[in-house]
């Protein structure tokens, strides 16, 4: 008898529950980018947590590869590198101790395409899903001479050293899809380089190098293209794109609730400065106060808030003494307590307790 199972009644051969990681905020970098960044500051004669520090970023998220980072202050921290520890190509000497992978899983899925073309538009669309929001790539096609370009989505005043790093980092991307048979015309950059700068430049690029262009991007013949790339791997291309394809299409949380999640998770055990805050959220504490009023809201309301409903909860359902709920809240003191309550409800702990019975 032959098989009349309907296919279309089975369960999904392969799911995940959630994503495999998370995505980056509004103006947010992975911290990849930091990779080999106290090596290289050290070898300078730089202190790298200081530097670091100075940007409110926090030196473990250089072991967390997958966690994100504001990108005003990663490109702040970069030209102060480039200023003070007299390294004029700081991002350049930088992504030469990385590799293409610092872009994440979409490099994966690039050398995975079946042809460069269809590798280049992985890149362009993926690229600011798993890597950075303020990335804008564009495949600039042409008869002879195709480009690559590139800019940052907020258009930072000074990114230059930002810039030749996302320069080298995009050129070994091109260069693990393409193999061998990828070979750039030209790089541009925007802006001057003293002369005696583009040598070194261009030994490091291993190809021309034009300055002062306006632009961003990388020059290859456009028959290379169609070219198939070497790495190939149809059901990996499938599996990756899939994940990526459904990643790019989640909703991103607002900041109000990044705060909240953050707030309400460490009310009692952890420190809920707000420094602690920008920290964990992969920003300034500037960028999060700005962030916050632009929606209407300061850091504090929205812990005075969980605190509030908080200590509503607890005075309603538990019989511990007020001194332990000012505890559990992360007050130091009662009184401080008992006044922040009143502020909010009009009435003391006591007074809120024997009301709700």
């Amino acid at each position: 008898m032959a098989n009349t199972t309907n296919t279309d009644t089975f369960a999904p051969f392969f799911s995940l529950q959630k994503p495999l990681h998370t995505l980056p905020d509004f103006s947010q970098v992975r911290s990849a980018n930091l990779a080999y960044f106290p090596q290289l500051v050290t070898s300078l004669g730089g202190d790298y947590q200081a530097l670091l520090e100075q940007h409110g970023i926090a030196p473990r998220l250089i072991e967390d590869a997958n966690s994100f980072i504001d990108c005003q202050s990663y490109v702040n921290l970069y030209e102060q590198c480039a200023r003070e520890l007299k390294d004029p190509l700081f991002g350049l000497h930088l992504a030469q101790h990385q590799q293409a992978d610092t872009y994440g899983t979409v490099v994966a899925l690039c050398r995975a395409a079946s042809t460069v073309r269809e590798a280049l538009t992985c890149l362009i669309d993926f690229i600011p899903v798993v890597h950075s929001s303020e990335s804008v790539l564009e495949l600039v096609p042409g008869s002879l001479t195709s480009e690559l370009r590139w800019m940052a989505r907020s258009g930072f005043s000074s990114n230059t050293q930002a810039n030749y790093q996302g320069l080298l980092l995009n050129l070994k991307t091109l260069r693990e899809i393409g193999d061998t048979s990828f070979q750039p015309e030209y790089v541009c950059i925007p802006g001057s380089l003293p002369p005696e700068l583009v040598e070194e430049f261009e030994a490091i690029i291993e190809c021309p190098l034009r300055v002062g262009t306006g632009i961003s991007c990388i020059g290859f013949p456009t028959n290379w293209l169609d070219q198939p790339v070497l790495s190939a791997n149809s059901p990996l291309y499938q599996l990756l794109y899939g994940y990526l394809f459904r990643l790019k299409g989640l909703p991103r949380q607002t900041i109000l609730e990044r705060v909240n999640v953050f707030v309400a998770r460490g009310l009692s055990t952890a420190d809920l400065s707000m420094e602690s805050c920008a920290k964990h959220l992969g920003m300034s504490p500037r960028s999060l106060q700005l962030r916050l009023q632009a929606v209407g809201k300061s850091y504090s309301e929205v812990v005075e808030y969980h605190r509030l409903e908080r200590a509503k909860c607890i005075l309603r359902n538990d019989t511990c003494p007020v001194a332990a709920v000012a505890d559990q809240l992360g007050y130091s003191e009662r009184t401080s307590f008992g006044r922040a309550f009143k502020r909010w409800t009009g009435m003391s702990p006591q007074q809120y307790r024997r009301a709700q019975q």
